[in-house]
Parts: structure tokens; C-alpha cells; sequence
């Protein structure tokens, strides 16, 4: 099970699906991305935990 770097709690990939589902929701399509951006690091974050389990 992938582990959110934050808080070190395993989680199930369905349930980091679900959110990364629900951050991308938020976002308020920008027409650039950036670092600064809290939305898009959080995307990143969550699809680098998926990745790591692969």
C-alpha cells in the first residue's frame, strides 16, 4: 500500500485514486502551472506515491 509522505499512513491505491480524483476537481485550470501552485504539488505528490508502489 502506497504511504502518504505527510502523515505516514498507508493508504489503499483506490484510496489515493479517489483523491487525487478529487485535487485535480479543485483545480482551477490556470492557464500555466507552477511550483507555487498547491493544487498541482499535491497532484504530483499523490501521483509520485502511486508511482513508487508500481
Amino acid at each position: 500500500m502506497p504511504e502518504w509522505k505527510y502523515t505516514n499512513k498507508s493508504v489503499t491505491k483506490e484510496e489515493a485514486q479517489k483523491s487525487l480524483a478529487a485535487v485535480k476537481s479543485a483545480c482551477f485550470k490556470c492557464e500555466t502551472h507552477g511550483s507555487g501552485c498547491p493544487i498541482s504539488k499535491t497532484t504530483g505528490d499523490i501521483k509520485a506515491m502511486l508511482e513508487e508502489e508500481a
